[in-house]
């Protein structure tokens, strides 16, 4: 009987060292997978009622604690969907819901949501939340301008943030360029050129490169207006030279400019198909 236990506790013994000598020869033979998980996946976030409407009194104390863990885990995952699910994003709701007047809340959030994580939908929430407050902001309206214009194509929306920053002297010339592209697509032909000819007569160095782009942009539009005008059928007073005091030539033909010269438009973002 004692032989029999002791033959299957030696048994069981053996056959533990051979499980574990197989399983050892198998984790050596084939790598282990690499499990990785986003962000996204693994942050926290909190509903927004309930931080609120129990915070305590710990409002500061709470936003300040996620804006602290937000900016120091932040990471570069484009967010595709358009759903206001990022992460950043309810982060940087959350904050502005407890502390609604933290400015920088709304600069670096609007800007990071932008350029960095492509959440379109998160950054336009967070700059128009942002405006409310700070609506006369030159680095709001300058980055809010620019992410309507350049990143979501929100033209008239764009139009009402760059309107605002038409006679602020801290105002570039790209963004005077942007707002009187803006003008002419709504068919103020005249107000665009008013608005390049102001920033051109500004500029202390004409030999420049700006002042050359001024140049070949108001160029363009005073050439458009002019040859519809003297092209047309109306019988009108129309300027018969152009910007640079040129005479508008006819050959058999319509006038023409003897310069060439490309309509100043709106320069759409290139597709981003592919992008990662």
């Amino acid at each position: 009987m004692n032989i029999i236990k002791i033959a299957n506790k030696n048994f069981t013994i053996l056959l533990a060292t051979a499980l574990f000598g197989v399983s050892s020869s198998l984790s050596k033979q084939y790598e282990k997978p690499i499990i990785f998980i986003t962000k996204q996946e693994d942050s926290l976030n909190f509903n927004d009622k309930f931080l609120v409407h129990y915070h305590l009194g710990l409002k500061r104390l709470i936003s300040s604690t996620l804006w602290i863990s937000t900016i120091l885990e932040s990471d570069h995952d484009h967010y595709k969907k358009k759903d206001l699910n990022s992460w950043m994003f309810l982060r940087f709701k959350s904050i502005s819901n407890l502390e609604p007047l933290f400015y920088e809340n709304y600069l670096f959030g609007g800007t990071y949501l932008s350029i960095i994580k492509d959440d379109l939908e998160g950054a336009s929430l967070i700059y128009d939340k942002g405006l409310s407050f700070y609506g006369n902001d030159f680095a709001l309206l300058r980055d809010a301008g620019f992410h309507y214009y350049f990143e979501v194509q929100n033209y008239p929306r764009a139009y009402q943030i760059y309107s605002k920053l038409k006679n602020n002297p801290r105002t570039s010339a790209i963004i005077i360029s942007s707002l009187a592209r803006l003008e002419k697509s709504q068919g103020n032909i005249e107000g665009a050129y008013e608005l390049l000819l102001n920033r051109y007569s500004q500029l202390s160095d004409k030999n420049s490169f700006l002042a050359e782009k001024l140049r070949s942009h108001l160029y363009a539009l005073k050439a458009e207006l002019d040859l519809s005008c003297l092209n047309g059928s109306e019988k009108k007073s129309c300027d018969t030279v152009d910007f640079f005091g040129n005479k508008y030539q006819r050959k058999n033909g319509p006038y023409e400019a003897i310069k060439p010269w490309e309509p100043f438009k709106i320069k759409k973002k290139k597709s981003t198909q592919g992008k990662n």
